[in-house]
Formats: C-alpha cells, sequence, structure tokens
C-alpha cells in the first residue's frame, strides 16, 4: 500500500530528476521575512528546520498540521532551509511527509514561547521530526554544537501555490499516508514517542 501512496515531495523529487522538458514549478519559495520575530503573546512560534539532504538536495520535505482531523500542508522544506509557524497554545501534532515515509511528532507548546524542530534526513527512510531539547550535549539539543549552524546557515522559505495546488490534488493520498503515519506511530513504545513528542519545556530563547 505505501508503494502506491502519492505525496507531494515525492512528485517534486521525480520532477527534479528528469532529464527533459521544462522544470516543474517550484512548491517552495523565498520567504518575504527574512528577520525571526519575537513570538507573540497569544500564539507558540515554531521553527522548522531542514539543515541536510545530501541526497537529493532538490527534494522538499512536506511540513504539515494534523491536529484533529485536519490536513494543512504548512511549509515545503528543501535542503538548507527553515520555515516559522505561529499556532495557538496546546496539542497539535504535526506530519513530515516525504514519499511513502511519513512520521508524526506531537507538541504541546505554550503561547509567547519559541520552539525548535528538525526534519531529519534518514537514507531510504524520509524525514523525521526531532523536537530541539534545551539540554543534552548529544543529538537534539541547543548544546549539540550543530544547532548554531543549523539555525544560522538555512534560509527561510515558503510554500508556493503550487505546493497548495499538488496537496489539493493528491488528498486521497496523503490522508492514505497520514492514516499509515497513525498506525506506525501507536506502534511505538511509550518512551520512543515520548522521545518524539515536543513539550512546553522545550521553549528556546535564541
Amino acid at each position: 500500500m505505501k508503494k502506491t501512496l502519492i505525496m507531494v515531495a515525492a512528485i517534486l523529487a521525480l520532477s527534479a530528476c528528469a532529464s527533459s522538458g521544462p522544470p516543474p514549478p517550484p512548491t517552495f519559495i523565498d520567504a518575504t521575512t527574512t528577520t525571526l520575530s519575537a513570538p507573540p503573546a497569544d500564539k507558540a512560534q515554531i521553527i522548522f528546520l531542514q539543515p541536510k539532504n545530501l541526497m537529493l538536495p532538490l527534494a522538499a520535505v512536506g511540513i504539515y498540521d494534523v491536529t484533529d482531523n485536519d490536513m494543512t500542508l504548512l511549509s515545503m522544506l528543501p535542503t538548507h532551509s527553515k520555515s516559522v509557524h505561529l499556532v495557538t497554545p496546546g496539542a497539535h501534532r504535526f506530519m513530515a511527509g516525504y514519499g511513502a515515509h511519513n512520521y508524526l511528532m506531537d507538541a504541546n507548546v505554550e503561547a509567547g514561547k519559541r520552539y525548535y524542530v528538525v526534519a531529519r534526513f534518514i537514507y531510504g527512510m524520509g524525514f523525521q521530526l526531532r523536537p530541539i531539547r534545551t539540554t543534552g550535549k548529544a543529538g537534539f539539543s541547543v548544546e549539540n554544537p550543530d544547532f548554531a549552524t543549523w539555525v544560522s546557515k538555512t534560509r527561510f522559505v515558503e510554500k508556493s501555490p503550487e505546493a497548495d495546488l499538488l496537496h489539493a490534488k493528491y488528498k486521497v493520498g496523503n490522508e492514505t499516508a497520514k492514516a499509515a503515519a497513525i498506525a506506525d506511530l501507536l506502534k511505538k513504545t511509550p518512551e520512543q514517542r515520548a522521545e518524539l513528542t515536543l513539550n512546553k519545556e522545550d521553549a528556546i530563547a535564541q
């Protein structure tokens, strides 16, 4: 079943490899705002980072808000990029969609706070959303020496109108992918799910 799913990111990846014909319209564009504003008092600010994807640098991973029954395409992230989103405080669920591989991250965020999430590229397995913690010398935390580079060497991007058109065109396939991602999440242990959950205390000042 997974092999038959068509996601927006897969369309981009295949199109980027085409050797003939005009290039497809991009699914991402440079953001109009390139400075990071402070989060407003009534919203939480989440910054999604895609710091590296050496295998398919032109391909982009789709970031979706799949809270409740909704499925909203937030952004398309190519390598060395980031996107900023404001959400209401409380519980949310996000998905990284790339071809047949789609992964969920639960979140519980606080208004007026900033959070970081990395779209981690896993060879042959798509992208996994990993919350950045405030402590921890290795891996996904502000104490990782790579974190500063992830922030400084990524450019701000936004989804393009083409991305929304593709999302609507392949809505059924995207919903099927979402259901498969939920089933995969439910198979994980409580410890594994905790590792993939963004918590209120993960707020970062920088």
